[in-house]
């Protein structure tokens, strides 16, 4: 079940939010389409969070939204600074926001913690940034002092790696029981054959000794992962 949420009411209030910590210079010549592009990327990014099965919580799912909206934030106060034209601004920010979500939502599923998650997308951000650089670099659209100055800038380090937005909690999925429910089936299965087949043997008893151990394990393993990870 999608972890539905109010992704146009949140889109609003991060808007607000980065209204009041926009740069002084971003703001004095760029301030409407900046705010515009920040609440169209939020409200994208909110809108296929909210949709998306994988995610099981809509605290999980705002976070990382917040995520795409903040470094949308950052790397446009780098695009507007960089010298880059403005034809070009969008179709990077697009193609940020999609390593941003492609990222944020395999680390939720992944169970990754909220620092792993940063640092993976800060990385991947990065390297996709530099590349879509310097691919207007190598088709001539841009120069090459533009495209250092462009790998000069970072915003986010400006700012000292700080939230832009109010923090919002991770709240990670429960933790799978498949691979211990498939192990022990497989153990019951083999336990049968073997019953069957060599019903005669000595070291039956044995082997169905260990084997009733490790199922009662797995039946209360079992019984607490699902009651206690709710």
């Amino acid at each position: 079940m999608a972890a539905t949420f109010d992704y146009k009411d949140f889109a609003k209030d991060l808007t607000k939010q980065a209204e009041e910590v926009i740069p002084e210079d971003i703001a004095l010549k760029h301030k409407k389409e900046f705010l515009d592009k920040i609440y169209n990327f939020t409200y994208i990014a909110g809108e296929a969070f909210s949709n998306d099965d994988a995610i099981e919580n809509s605290d999980t799912a705002k976070v990382l939204t917040q995520i795409i909206s903040e470094w949308t934030f950052h790397k446009y106060v780098d695009l507007l600074r960089s010298g880059i034209p403005d034809m070009y601004h969008e179709s990077i920010l697009q193609k940020l926001a999609y390593v941003a979500f492609e990222m944020t939502k395999e680390s939720a599923v992944g169970n990754l913690s909220k620092e792993e998650m940063l640092k993976l997308v800060e990385v991947q951000l990065n390297k996709a940034y530099e590349k879509s650089c310097h691919r207007l670099l190598e088709n001539n659209q841009i120069s090459q002092s533009v495209f250092d100055k462009a790998m000069s800038l970072s915003n986010v380090d400006s700012m000292n790696n700080k939230h832009l937005y109010h923090n919002i909690k991770v709240v990670k999925n429960k933790k799978s029981t498949f691979i211990y429910t498939a192990a022990a089936l497989v153990l019951a299965i083999v336990t049968a054959l073997l019953n069957t087949f060599f019903d005669e043997s000595p070291n039956l008893i044995i082997f169905n000794t260990a084997a009733i151990i490790i199922l009662s394990v797995y039946v209360g393993f079992y019984i607490g992962a699902n009651r206690f990870s709710k």
